[in-house]
C-alpha cells in the first residue's frame, strides 16, 4: 500500500501462494513479473515524490475571529478552496464568538449559533478537513478576564490579559467547563490551548519569587490534564517554554509544540534544541498577517519571504505539522474603565486589513507546501497575475512591482475583478492614511498655533470625506465576508481619531 498525504492510498493486491508456486510462476511468465516490478517502481517513485513535496501530516490554516468575524458561508467557501489546495486542517480561534453554554457571559454579539458551528464542522469533515478549536487559557485571555465573573483569575487588575498561574486550582474549574463546551462541538482529536506571550509571568504577589519555568509548567500541566481527560491531545505555542525551558521535562510527552516563526532567527525565543533534541512533537507556523501589518498596508514581501524560508526549515527539521497563522489584530488591547477598574469595553491595538484581501498569500502558502524547492516569489506573483487576472507578461511585471515596490496598479484585470479591487483599495487606504499622518504631525508640532486651525480643519475635513468614500468601497468589498455589524465596527475604529480631531477643530 502506498499512502498519499491528501488521504488516498494505492494498494497492490497479490495472491497468497507458496514460495514454490511463486518461483514456478516467475519462471513461466518472466515478462509478466518484470512488468509488475517496473509498475511497482514507478508507483513507488511517484509516491516518494509526493511525500517529499508534502511531508507534513497536518497542513493547517488558522482563522482568527477576535475582531473580524467571517460569515458561515465565507468560512465554508474558504474551506472548500483550501481543501482543493491540499489543506487538511482548520484551526479556529473563536474567542467570544463561540456559543458557550455554561459560560454564556463570554459570548459577544457576533457569536455563532451552535447549529452554525456544527454546519462549519460538518462541511469541513465532508471535505476531509479537521477543525481544531483554539481556546486560550493562560495569556491572551482578555475576553474572559474582562468580566467580573472571572476577575479572581487575573494576574493583574489593570492589564487583564493573563490568568494567574498560582490560581491553577480555580482556573481548572473554569476551563474544565470551557474546554468541555468546545470539545462537544468539535470531534477533532486536538484542542489548541494557546499559552503564548504570557508577558506577566511572575508579576503578581502570589507569583513573585517563583521560578518562571516551573510556574508555567505547573499551570500548563493542569490545563493539559483537562484536555486529556476529554480524550484530546493538547497543543500549545512554543515561545514561552523555549524562553523558560528548565521545566520542559515535566510537560506531557504527547504535548504538541507549535514553533511560530514570522521571519526571525530559529532560536528567537530560545534554543529549539531543547524541544527538538528530546523528540518533542513539533509543528511550525509562518504568518499571513502579523506585525507590522495594519489596516492600511500589508508587508507582502515579509510574508512571502517567511514562506520561502520557514517552510523548508520545518521540512528539514521533520516537523509533523504546519499552520499558516493569520492575525486580525496585535493581540493586545486598550481598556475603557469605569467605576474604578471595572471594564466597560476593550479595543484592539492595531487591526489588520481583512484576510479576503490576502488571497494571493493564502495560495502562496499552499504552493509552498506542494513543491520541494523554496518558493520562487517573483515567479509565483507573476504567474498568479497571469492565471488569476488574465495578465500578459508586461502587465504581470507591473503586478509584481505592486508587491515589491509599492507602485500603484494602473493595469486592468481581465477576470476576478473583485479580488483585484482589494489591492487597489489597500493602496488608496495607504495613501489617505499617509495624508492624515502628515496633517497629524503638523497638528501635534510646536509650530501649530490657533490661527492655523481653520486651514487645518479644511484639510482634515477633506481627508475625512475621502475616508468616507473609501468606507463605501470597504462595505462593498467586505459584504458577505464579514458579519455586517463587524464591518461597521471596523470602520468606526478606523475613523475614530480622525472624527475626534475634526470635532475639536
Amino acid at each position: 500500500m502506498f499512502w498519499h498525504p491528501q488521504g488516498f492510498s494505492i494498494t497492490l493486491l497479490t495472491e497468497e501462494r507458496s514460495a514454490t508456486e511463486r518461483h514456478n510462476s516467475i519462471q513461466s511468465h518472466p515478462m509478466k513479473h518484470s512488468f509488475k516490478l517496473i509498475l511497482l517502481c514507478i508507483l513507488w517513485c511517484c509516491c516518494t515524490h509526493l511525500m517529499a513535496s508534502h511531508p507534513f501530516q497536518i497542513r493547517a490554516f488558522h482563522l482568527d475571529f477576535r475582531t473580524q468575524v467571517m460569515t458561515v458561508e465565507a468560512i465554508k467557501s474558504l474551506a472548500t478552496h483550501l481543501s482543493g489546495e491540499g489543506i487538511n486542517t482548520l484551526v479556529i480561534e473563536y474567542e467570544a464568538t463561540f456559543p458557550f453554554r455554561e459560560n454564556a457571559t463570554l459570548s459577544n454579539p457576533y457569536a455563532f449559533k451552535e447549529s452554525e458551528v456544527k454546519d462549519i464542522v460538518d462541511h469541513c469533515t465532508e471535505l476531509g478537513i479537521d477543525v481544531i478549536p483554539l481556546q486560550n487559557c493562560f495569556g491572551h485571555a482578555e475576553y474572559i478576564l474582562r468580566h467580573e465573573r472571572y476577575a479572581h483569575l487575573r494576574e493583574d487588575n489593570k492589564d487583564m490579559s493573563q490568568v494567574c498561574p498560582s490560581e491553577a486550582g480555580r482556573a481548572v474549574e473554569v476551563f474544565r467547563s470551557i474546554f468541555a463546551d468546545i470539545a462537544r462541538l468539535h470531534p477533532s482529536p486536538y484542542i489548541h490551548i494557546g499559552a503564548d506571550e504570557t508577558r506577566l509571568l511572575g508579576h503578581c504577589k502570589k507569583c513573585q519569587g517563583k521560578e518562571k519555568s516551573q510556574l508555567f509548567a505547573d499551570y500548563l500541566l493542569a490545563m493539559c490534564n483537562i484536555v486529556k481527560s476529554l480524550g484530546k491531545t493538547p497543543i500549545i505555542w512554543a515561545d514561552i517554554i523555549l524562553k523558560y525551558p528548565d521545566a520542559i521535562d515535566q510537560l506531557p510527552k504527547d504535548l504538541i509544540y507549535v514553533d511560530w516563526n514570522y521571519g526571525w532567527n530559529p532560536n528567537h525565543f530560545g534554543n529549539l534544541d531543547n524541544l527538538i533534541g528530546q523528540g518533542a512533537f513539533m509543528w511550525g507556523a509562518p504568518a499571513l498577517r502579523s506585525h507590522p501589518d495594519n489596516f492600511y498596508q500589508i508587508d507582502w514581501m515579509k510574508h512571502f519571504r517567511n514562506l520561502q524560508t520557514f517552510i523548508p526549515f520545518a521540512r528539514e527539521h521533520h516537523y509533523q505539522g504546519i499552520i499558516e497563522t493569520s492575525w486580525s489584530t496585535s493581540g493586545q488591547y486598550g481598556y475603557h474603565y469605569e467605576n474604578g477598574f471595572e471594564v466597560q469595553s476593550i479595543q484592539p491595538i492595531r487591526q489588520v486589513y481583512p484576510m479576503i484581501g490576502c488571497q494571493i498569500l493564502i495560495d502562496a502558502y499552499c504552493q509552498a507546501l506542494r513543491q520541494e524547492n523554496p518558493l520562487d516569489i517573483e515567479c509565483f506573483i507573476k504567474d498568479y497575475g497571469k492565471e488569476k487576472f488574465g495578465l500578459d507578461d508586461t502587465e504581470a511585471t507591473a503586478f509584481l512591482k505592486y508587491f515589491t515596490e509599492g507602485t500603484p496598479l494602473l493595469i486592468e484585470p481581465h477576470k476576478n475583478r473583485k479580488e483585484f479591487a482589494h489591492f487597489r483599495l489597500l493602496y488608496d487606504l495607504s495613501r489617505t492614511q499617509e495624508r492624515y499622518r502628515k496633517a497629524l504631525n503638523r497638528l501635534e508640532s510646536p509650530e501649530f498655533k490657533a490661527d492655523q486651525r481653520k486651514v487645518m480643519a479644511t484639510e482634515i475635513r477633506d481627508i475625512y470625506r475621502e475616508s468616507q468614500r473609501l468606507n463605501q468601497r470597504l462595505r462593498k468589498a467586505l459584504k458577505g465576508y464579514l458579519k455586517e455589524g463587524c464591518i461597521e465596527e471596523i470602520i468606526r475604529y478606523k475613523d475614530e481619531r480622525l472624527e475626534e480631531i475634526l470635532r475639536s477643530l
